[in-house]
């Protein structure tokens, strides 16, 4: 019996980094996905009344998907080892968190039901929003090594999976153009490393049969 289930719905969403980070660290989960009635019946017994949770063995049902992912993080020896790189860590993970919010609206707010409003978002975001974001984390990534490995450290950690999981949703599609891109050209190269982990690539094999 594995000792954690994760429940979430049938899309990669904010349980993506998780299951990213069990799978890459060999660790068994219960991959539970719920279909909208399902979620309807069990919402009023949910923490917050939301998902992702996490049941851990041996501790209480986990919420809020930011701190799943920290807690997962050290379950699987992906939180850094040492202080400073577990605050590098935290520092891009509370980023891409401030990302998000940013380019949510784009998605599923009022703005995405409108064209022009979308479009005026987009290159707000482009120009103005993500630029001081990416120069930032582009530094980090360059100062370890030269930029062609990772966040820190030689192994993935939660940085590394949780920028590939979250751009590869929310950042390329946004970029038609290519501006982001260029100006983070390091930071852009790791979402296709980290995709090409096996465990990775096996996991979102197995998640589109």
């Amino acid at each position: 019996m594995p000792k954690y289930r994760l429940t979430y719905f049938n899309t990669p969403g904010r349980a993506a980094t998780t299951r990213h980070m069990f799978s890459v660290a060999g660790i068994e989960f219960e991959d539970t996905r719920l279909a909208g009635e399902q979620w309807a019946a069990q919402k009023k017994d949910a923490p917050l009344k939301q998902l992702p949770i996490l049941d851990a063995d041996g501790h209480r049902t986990i919420c809020q998907s930011e701190c799943i992912e920290r807690f997962v993080a050290k379950v699987c020896g992906m939180s850094g080892s040492n202080d400073v790189e577990t605050t590098i860590i935290d520092q891009i993970h509370v980023t891409i968190g401030e990302m998000g919010a940013l380019v949510i609206p784009y998605f599923f707010g009022e703005a995405s039901k409108d064209e022009e409003k979308k479009e005026k978002l987009r290159v707000s975001l482009i120009d103005e929003k993500y630029p001081t974001i990416l120069e930032f984390m582009e530094g980090l990534l360059v100062a370890n090594g030269g930029g062609d490995g990772y966040f820190v450290g030689s192994k993935p950690t939660l940085a590394d999976i949780k920028w590939s999981a979250f751009a590869g949703s929310f950042i390329n599609p946004i970029d038609t153009d290519g501006k982001l891109k260029a100006m983070a050209p390091h930071v852009f190269a790791l979402i296709d490393r980290v995709n090409e982990i096996p465990e990775i690539k096996a996991f979102k094999a197995k998640e589109q049969r």
